[in-house]
């Protein structure tokens, strides 16, 4: 009997021992997940990705924004040239027949009494030859001054749209420098910012309006050719006719002496 007793006291107390065993298991079993969740939630944040939804950026976009503002400038001495180029270019024609003008006129004098009958001129009076020799000369100055009138008031005419041209040119090219201010200390991502796109635009308007204007002045300048030279054809016309009158009265004034 006492030794049923034992066994059953034994047993009893080897299922106790195996239960606090099991819990203390079970005990360490939930403090290591504990621990281990720890410290996956303090790694975690540091091996987060964020992902951000952007348009892709080739190199040829980029390229493109690297060069803006260099192509802009190239537009810019483009249309310089051309407006300079257009102001000499019509200057000079106008310059040139100007300049065959005067040069006619002033061998006028010397044309006239070459191409009348020298008899005239041997014969006549020593008052008639002076007073012909006058008006000659007369006339020389008269379309040489009415012609260098013309040709100044056409170059005020060509200057004044040059002036123009230059106006909105400068504007144009302090827009250019303002953003190769800003560029060359920020670098190339201040680009695309607003103020830089903004002088951008206001500097290609301007180069615009004088690419426009110079069209218009185009063919300004080539009606002002037509004009100038008409007004030359007639005074030389006008000129001929006078010497033509002076030598006619020359005549009659040596038959009448």
């Amino acid at each position: 009997m006492k030794t049923v007793q034992a066994a059953v006291y034994n047993s009893r107390e080897l299922s106790a021992v195996r239960t606090m065993y099991a819990s203390i298991s079970l005990a360490r079993f939930f403090a290591f997940a504990a621990l281990v969740g720890s410290v996956y939630a303090r790694v975690q944040p540091n091996n987060a990705e964020i992902y951000v939804d952007v348009a892709p950026h080739s190199e040829e976009q980029e390229e493109i924004e690297k060069r803006y503002t260099k192509e802009l400038v190239e537009e810019f001495n483009s249309v310089s040239a051309d407006a300079l180029l257009l102001f000499t270019e019509y200057t000079a024609k106008a310059g040139a027949e100007l300049k065959t003008f005067l040069r006619n006129m002033s061998l006028l004098t010397a044309d006239t009494i070459g191409s009348m009958d020298p008899r005239v001129l041997d014969n006549a009076p020593a008052s008639c030859r002076v007073k012909f020799e006058s008006q000659l000369k007369k006339i020389e100055y008269d379309a040489h001054r009415a012609a260098s009138f013309n040709g100044e008031n056409h170059h005020k005419f060509l200057l004044g749209h040059m002036i123009v041209f230059r106006m909105h040119l400068n504007k144009s090219e302090e827009y250019i420098k303002k953003c190769d201010r800003i560029i060359k200390d920020c670098g190339i991502p201040c680009e695309t910012t607003p103020r830089i796109t903004k002088w951008r635009r206001l500097a290609l308007e301007e180069i615009n309006r004088v690419r426009d204007d110079i069209e218009h002045s185009r063919r300004s300048y080539r009606d002002l050719l037509l004009h100038a030279h008409r007004r030359l054809n007639h005074l030389r016309k006008h000129a001929k006719t006078r010497a033509s009158a002076a030598v006619q009265e020359l005549t009659e004034c040596v038959q009448a002496g």
